[in-house]
């Protein structure tokens, strides 16, 4: 089968959950299909043996007119030179880019919606200003033009399913739920965990806890800070690793010393793929403290794929992995109240989690990527057909 696919950036540049969802995508599908693949990535070269397309690689001034222009124009040549059976874009705006004009009408779209775009902007908004309004409305119109386009969606979650059809109208017919996975070769158990906490810093009496977001407000990282107030005045040996960027970071290093926990709670930054996996290892728990728009949530699988327990707010995609696995990893709600007092009833050992092996046991029935591989397959199959049979009427 012969795919394009259209993505946002490339993870090994701009870390995020769609963009490690579409690296690790291209990788097990084109092991079983022809699929070239273009990204917007800030000019700079992608190392990889996929077929991905950097579309601005050798713009000297990458702008949003330029980056626009050059995508559209190397997609038309790609469709032009090559006869293909699906188009699948991953974000609404580089779908949008790709007009009727530059897809043959046999041709199938079968979208992949990683998240409400506008709804997304508008959580983040501190203040409402005139210009966040226009670009919120501006986000949402491209979003409702590109998916009127499309045939078919594949979604996360039930609950990105339920936006997408209330929220946007698509009827729920032409919307498959294909859950996330995980890379199990690379997010995997350690062989020696003491030694890695031991390269991280990590004593053997800390109970250390991890958390690796996005540093914006729907992460719900201020709380999480702020639950650690009462969690290291009960087990002062606990510390806090949160590993991400975003706007958010300089007032949560204030939140941080205002709280006198400079020395519990750590900001790493941007960490790279390899570290990533080691904080996952040398972790006791990993959080995920999300206050809304969690479609997925491929760190709580990522976690659990290394045999640390994941302890998550009860909301969308967080709630559907751990809900089916353990309740007892929900936390009541997004509160600072609630998170403490989970976490240090764990640490009294009033509540029994599973297992190191478990956690790893549960991702490999649920989450790997073969089972993607074949349920998107199945999807691009049924709607290459049904189109076929539409242009023939």
């Amino acid at each position: 089968m012969n795919i394009l696919s259209t993505g946002m950036g490339w993870f090994d540049h701009v870390p995020g959950g769609l963009n490690r969802y579409f690296a690790d995508y291209l990788n097990i599908m084109s092991q079983m299909h022809n699929i070239e693949a273009f990204v917007t990535s800030d000019n700079k070269r992608i190392e990889t043996g996929l077929n991905i397309v950097n579309v601005t690689e050798g713009i000297s001034n990458p702008n949003i007119f330029n980056r626009t222009q050059s995508f559209r124009k190397m997609v038309q040549s790609k469709v032009l030179a090559n006869n293909i059976d699906v188009f699948n874009p991953h974000f609404a705006l580089y779908a949008l880019l790709i007009t009727k004009n530059i897809i043959p009408n046999h041709v199938p779209i079968v979208t992949h919606f990683h998240g409400p775009w506008a709804q997304e902007g508008i959580v983040e908004g501190k203040e409402k200003k005139v210009i966040d309004n226009i670009k919120n409305d501006l986000k949402e119109m491209v979003e409702n033009i590109a998916y009127r386009r499309s045939d078919k969606f594949i979604v996360l979650s039930t609950y990105f399913r339920d936006i997408l059809s209330k929220d946007y109208g698509v009827s729920e017919d032409n919307i498959y739920i294909v859950p996330g996975a995980v890379n199990t070769n690379i997010f995997t158990p350690a062989n020696d965990r003491n030694n890695i906490r031991k390269k991280l810093g990590v004593s053997e009496e800390q109970t250390l806890i991890f958390c690796a977001r996005r540093l914006m407000r729907r992460m719900g990282i201020g709380n999480l800070i702020e639950a650690m107030i009462s969690i290291t005045h009960q087990f002062p040996n606990t510390v806090l690793y949160i590993a991400g960027q975003g706007p958010l970071e300089n007032e949560l290093r204030d939140q941080i010393k205002k709280a006198r926990l400079d020395s519990s709670v750590k900001l790493l930054g941007k960490v790279s793929n390899e570290n990533l996996v080691s904080y996952y290892q040398a972790a006791d728990l990993s959080i995920v403290p999300t206050i809304t728009l969690e479609g997925f949530g491929l760190v709580t699988v990522e976690s659990l794929a290394c045999g640390t327990p994941v302890l998550g707010t009860p909301y969308g995609g967080t709630k559907e992995i751990l809900q089916s696995f353990n309740e007892k990893l929900l936390f009541k709600d997004s509160s600072s109240q609630a998170i403490s007092s989970k976490i240090i009833s764990i640490l009294k050992k009033e509540i029994v989690i599973p297992s190191r092996e478990e956690c790893r046991e549960y991702v490999m029935n649920k989450f790997t990527w073969n089972h993607v591989a074949t349920s998107v397959t199945s999807i691009f199959e049924e709607a290459i057909k049904e189109k076929l049979d539409s242009v023939k009427k």
